[in-house]
């Protein structure tokens, strides 16, 4: 993990190279310019010589993380600690509710006219059951609505108004039951309306107390008051389409089927490891710990397979060796009212035990794996009890912890990064000079620094380092590779005006930093006590040129 502490300490050294060129405008040239133009003189030219500061800094690996965590153990050895979420299957995976559409039709059954009078009922249907297809042998008793939507049309054959009331008693909010009333004008879809089912807790057990998937709905149709005494000829009276669709649930409780979750190959990324290339690198040790949380009140078994790490840039897989990950067995969590208690499972890989350290020896950017869940592989031995809350699942996570002591002949880094000097102009008056960068290295590696300059095509113009004058020295270490001394390096990068124009020229930056081991056969380690000294100085030679009109 030094190796990305070194990378990235080469790339503030660049960057501190970058910022030198704004420097020179901002306060070289402005300062100096502002200065003798108060001067009432006549055009004038001439050299002058510069040392700017640039940079003063005391740097440490910890400086170079984001979202991930070193943290040093009692000796002050660091480890490189994260967390990666693997999988996680989530309720909508399990329990989905179809759209449902059902059409209704309240007509005069006889082959005779029939008046109506203003008020009279022309149907009334007794209560109902209405079933939804969940499928996968999904038997649900209580659907604790999140979302959902109901979309009625409604049709009138007659030349006169019907109301009507559509209840569904088995569907209750605050202790109320939902219930439609609606006045239906005459024609075809005379009538189209949304209405909103969130927040509807279902019962789901059907009229006889025994069904599942089952809701309770009652109809009635009736003449409205206001309206006047009309004739319902055979066929003919009132159509209702109704649709529920987009229903999410909240909560629900009930038997949740077997049912085989297939978990196709996926891959986790780790992109600071895509610059990173090592020759015989080997971690004396890495944990890695597997943690799944069952937050569905319903058993599960499954196993993670085919665990490859990954590196692109040499084209290295190396496959993780264990079967911990087969045959798992995961127990269901458990509710007390709607408080959750979801239930854990550890499973620990270390290099004792397996090849993890050589599968993180690796270097990934990326692992890949698959595998399979089941769901309920005892059957209903709940007795239709099986729970789940919404936003809740079975995640897998990995625990990664990483101690930074190692052995490698050396890293390799390489980045690019984008730059335009082109407008620059501050750039055509510096004659020549030079950038020294002064540095106290306490870590125990040496490194050999090169940057390339890009044109527009990624073609190399030229280097900014001198070969043999581009090494930062290593702290001086004792038998065991720990520094017990820092060390210091100067490094003079030389500010030609060929190097400027290829400047003007140049539209990106590529950063190649080695990292050179010590050669003896101790493992390296990286202390939480080692830091990086660093002061930047340019001199130049300016030319500064003042017309007067």
């Amino acid at each position: 993990m030094n190796v990305l502490y070194g990378f990235l300490l080469i790339y503030q050294i660049n960057n501190f190279y970058i910022c030198f060129m704004l420097h020179i405008k901002k306060i070289g040239f402005l300062s100096f310019l502002v200065f003798f133009s108060c001067l009432k003189q006549p055009n004038t030219n001439w050299d002058s010589d510069f040392v700017l500061p640039i940079a003063n800094s005391s740097l440490n690996i910890k400086n170079f993380f984001g979202d991930t965590l070193l943290k040093p153990d009692n000796n002050g050895l660091l480890s490189f600690v994260f967390n990666r979420e693997l999988l996680a299957i989530k309720l909508d995976s399990l329990i989905n509710i179809p759209d449902t559409s059902i059409i209704q039709n309240f007509v005069n059954p006889s082959p005779f006219p029939s008046l109506i009078n203003p008020g009279q009922s022309l149907i009334v249907f007794q209560p109902s059951d209405l079933r939804f297809d969940i499928g996968n042998n999904v038997s649900i008793k209580t659907f604790v609505i999140r979302k959902g939507n109901l979309k009625v049309k409604f049709s009138n054959d007659l030349d006169q108004p019907l109301d009507l009331v559509y209840a569904i008693s088995s569907a209750k909010k605050n202790d109320s039951i939902f219930k439609i009333r609606e006045t239906i004008p005459p024609g075809i879809n005379s009538l189209i309306k949304n209405y909103d089912l969130s927040g509807y807790t279902l019962n789901m057990r059907g009229i006889s107390g025994n069904a599942y998937n089952t809701i309770i709905q009652n109809y009635n149709i009736s003449l409205n008051p206001n309206a006047s005494t009309t004739t319902v000829n055979p066929g003919k009276g009132a159509k209702i389409d109704l649709t529920y669709t987009q229903i999410s649930p909240d909560f629900v409780e009930g038997y949740f089927g077997q049912q085989n979750i297939s978990i196709p190959e996926d891959t986790l990324r780790f992109n600071f490891m895509e610059t990173l290339q090592a020759s015989n690198f080997l971690l004396s040790e890495a944990n890695v710990a597997f943690h799944i949380i069952n937050e569905f009140g319903a058993e599960f078994s499954g196993n993670l397979n085919n665990i490859k790490s990954i590196n692109s840039s040499n084209n290295s897989i190396v496959n993780l060796n264990t079967t911990l990950l087969s045959n798992l067995n995961i127990n269901r969590a458990t509710k007390s009212a709607f408080s959750l208690f979801p239930s854990n499972k550890f499973i620990s890989l270390n290099s004792q035990t397996n090849n993890v350290a050589a599968f993180i020896s690796n270097l990934p950017n990326k692992l890949t794996f698959k595998g399979s869940v089941s769901l309920n592989p005892l059957g209903n031995i709940s007795g239709y009890n099986d729970f789940a809350f919404y936003n809740t699942g079975i995640k897998v996570l990995a625990d990664i912890n990483i101690p930074l002591r190692f052995k490698a002949n050396y890293f390799r880094l390489k980045s690019i990064a984008k730059v335009d000097f082109s407008n620059v102009n501050q750039l055509d008056q510096v004659k020549q000079g030079n950038l020294i960068i002064n540095t106290i290295n306490g870590y125990p590696f040496k490194a050999k620094l090169q940057a390339y300059l890009l044109d527009d095509q990624n073609l190399i113009m030229d280097s900014l380092f001198l070969p043999n004058e581009n090494i930062l020295e290593s702290g001086i270490i004792n038998s065991q590779n720990e520094v017990i001394s820092s060390s210091s390096s100067n490094i003079n990068i030389p500010i030609s005006d060929y190097k400027i124009k290829l400047l003007k020229k140049c539209k990106s930056i590529q950063f190649v930093t080695y990292f050179i081991t010590p050669t003896n056969s101790s493992d390296i380690k990286i202390m939480e006590n080692y830091e990086f000294k660093i002061n930047i100085v340019a001199e130049l030679s300016y030319n500064i040129s003042i017309k007067r009109n």
